[in-house]
């Protein structure tokens, strides 16, 4: 991963998934034709609120150092992990 912002990225999919597998009863509940997008849409507005405060300055750096260290190692040949 040679982007920093790929593995913050997947963090916060991964804070976003997990809100959604405990909202799972609000997202197949029943509703009127033409309101299920709606009420999708504002569930998915909720996880997002919920959880973007995942990246914060010590995840950016975290993976900022994990990028170099993935360039570094790629630059010797090494195998990546």
């Amino acid at each position: 991963m040679c982007n920093p912002i790929e593995g913050c990225f997947s963090v916060l999919k991964a804070k976003i998934k997990a809100y959604l597998s405990l909202a799972r009863e609000d997202l197949i509940a029943v509703r009127r034709r033409g309101e299920i997008a709606a009420a999708r849409m504002l569930i998915l507005e909720r996880a997002v609120e919920r959880s973007i405060g995942c990246i914060d300055l010590r995840l950016v750096n975290k993976m900022a150092l994990h990028r170099q260290h993935a360039v570094a190692a790629a630059e010797r040949m090494e195998d990546m992990q």
